[in-house]
């Protein structure tokens, strides 16, 4: 079927195909990386730069519009919001951290001794002579509505002053547009701020202009679980409303391996609001096995600073919905969280307050197990109650269906459908010549097609049908995701290899503790000669692996048949994406 429709759109569109592919053999022997630029958006942060770059510009995938007067105010968050628990779920996250305590205090460190434990209430008691160190006056200024002619990008939006009511976006969330009801919720609206933050860092931190856009070409990384909708919108504002003279799509997984150098492998994304895994073989996202988990370090933030909290925190003034103080927990999180055993008793905190026209404050505190057992949250999500309960594991939902792509999942399904609906009615009409007994074939019949509509809607089932699972921990999602590999040699594969990339694969000694958790369950007919871990390939910085990635795959010859053109894109639409897309659509 997908080969008689690429014949049909050569044959409606021959020429304006075929002057495609002579300008691609031109641009293809002319071009080099420096004139790709690669665009990996994400929740929190965007990285953005030419594949020539050895790495990309990395900032704070926001925007900040002045509220228009008596206007509505929005702001999405830095953190993803706490929410108040009831008295018996406040119950179960505490008693989840304090067995968490028994588990290390159980553990031995690497010389083979005891492990010595703190406690809160020894953190508590080493903090109450803790006194901040006053030094000058902050020199930090905010930005105000007089500084800005039209809005605010990057990581200056922390700095928008609080009392000039900006709005605040984050055009992604949970790895997906951030489509919501409020003001700048609706799609136009998201595609109208990334194409204004695409645009600013094009201009400003590539410093190519707009007007030369034409000459270069885009490659969007996406989400392994992807909306099909907001993909053929992100293709249109490349093409038509930023300008690029092609651009093609390609899923973070697939960059993931490309970029640590590996033909298999179990990808781990650990995002700042999701995780996500999947087995990708031969640059292929496994459809079934891909699952999307909806937390990832922003929560294990919020854990970090409720353990704080409980350990006699000297800073009582920290509120992590504030961005300026959000940021500095994600600071002190990424610069002491570690799941290193070695590492033991109470250890020191330094960090630096600084509000703009007031003194700054030097804090010296004491820190002990909870830099642990916030990370230890991937391997206890129970604990992610403090940010909301709905985590559950999700899959690629079935295709909708688009007026644009007469020849989508579902017009493919339905006929389907009727072919062997066909089928079994000639073989059922053979069998009933020959046994010249014609009701007891019509009656046969009529059994054999209420059987194909179930048979094929039951096969479509695994791969078509959303996951809505219970919430996994880290190493439970690896397992379900290779359990649903298709044979047995592949699941061996994806055991022997399992890749960790994002920002929150930074935790020292993350990678031996989810091997220790892994072996105890994968099963005995599955387990390889040596599972190995991988974090931070060829001493990359794991957030950038997979935009390291899709800068590799965009200069290799092989992938010039993936390009998309504005001309061609306008006249041929969203099928195009059905024929150049490398995942199925």
């Amino acid at each position: 079927m997908k080969q008689k429709f690429y014949l049909i759109v050569a044959q409606t569109s021959s020429h304006a195909v075929s002057d495609t592919q002579d300008e691609f053999k031109v641009m293809g022997s002319s071009l080099t990386t420096k004139k790709l630029v690669i665009i990996h958006p994400g929740s929190k942060h965007l990285r953005i730069g030419r594949a020539s770059d050895v790495n990309p510009h990395t900032i704070l995938h926001a925007i900040a519009r002045p509220r228009r007067k008596n206007g509505p105010l929005h702001r999405d968050p830095v953190l993803i919001p706490t929410v108040v628990l009831s008295k018996e779920n406040k119950l179960l996250v505490d008693e989840m951290f304090q067995s968490m305590r028994g588990t290390l205090q159980s553990c031995l460190r690497s010389d083979g001794t005891p492990r010595p434990a703190t406690s809160a209430q020894q953190v508590a008691t080493a903090n109450k002579q803790c006194t901040p160190i006053q030094g000058s006056v902050s020199k930090l200024q905010l930005v105000t509505k007089s500084d800005v002619e039209d809005y605010i990008i990057g990581d200056q939006v922390l700095y928008a002053h609080p009392m000039d009511q900006f709005n605040v976006h984050f055009p992604f969330r949970h790895g997906d547009l951030n489509i919501h009801s409020g003001v700048g919720g609706s799609m136009s609206s998201v595609l109208a701020d990334l194409e204004t933050i695409w645009g600013h860092c094009i201009v400003n931190l590539l410093e190519i202009p707009k007007s030369e856009l034409k000459h270069y070409r885009a490659v969007l990384v996406i989400p392994d679980i992807y909306n099909r909708l907001f993909l053929k919108e992100l293709v249109s504002l490349l093409l038509t409303h930023l300008g690029f003279g092609g651009c093609f799509l390609l899923q973070d997984h697939v960059a993931a391996t490309f970029g640590a150098g590996l033909g298999a492998a179990c990808v781990v994304d650990l995002g700042d609001q999701k995780t996500s895994v999947s087995c990708v073989e031969d640059a292929l996202s496994q459809r079934a096995t891909r699952i999307r988990l909806d937390y990832g370090g922003s929560d294990i933030t919020q854990s970090f600073h409720y353990l704080l909290q409980r350990a006699g925190f000297p800073y009582k003034e920290c509120q992590p919905q504030h961005p300026l103080d959000a940021a500095l927990l994600t600071r002190i999180k990424e610069g002491y969280c570690h799941l290193n055993l070695d590492f033991c008793g109470l250890r020191d905190v330094n960090f630096v307050v600084e509000r703009p026209g007031v003194p700054t404050l030097r804090f010296h505190v004491k820190v002990g197990d909870e830099l642990l057992l916030a990370p230890l949250g991937l391997f206890n999500t129970e604990v992610f109650a403090l940010t909301g309960q709905d985590k559950r594991g999700q899959g690629q939902a079935n295709a909708s269906g688009d007026p644009e792509d007469p020849h989508d999942a579902n017009y493919l399904r339905e006929t389907s459908r009727r072919a062997h609906k066909e089928a079994l009615e000639n073989q059922s009409a053979s069998a009933a010549s020959m046994d010249t007994v014609e009701n007891s074939a019509n009656a046969g019949g009529q059994g054999d097609e209420d059987l194909v509509v179930d048979s094929l809607a039951a096969d479509a089932t695994p791969d078509d049908q959303p996951q809505q699972q219970l919430l996994y921990s880290l190493d439970q999602a690896i397992l379900h995701s290779i359990e649903r590999c298709s044979s047995d040699e592949m699941k061996r594969r994806m055991y022997s290899c399992i890749l960790l990339v994002g920002g929150g694969a930074k935790f020292e000694g993350l990678s031996t503790w989810l091997h220790n958790r892994l072996l105890l369950q994968i099963p005995f007919q599955f387990r390889p000669e040596q599972t190995e871990i991988i974090v931070g390939p060829k001493e990359m910085d794991p957030s950038m692996v997979a935009w390291k990635g899709a800068a590799i795959m965009s200069a290799l010859e092989s992938g010039q048949e993936l390009w998309i053109r504005p001309a061609e894109w306008k006249k041929i639409g969203v099928r195009l994406l059905r024929e150049r897309a490398p995942f199925y659509w």
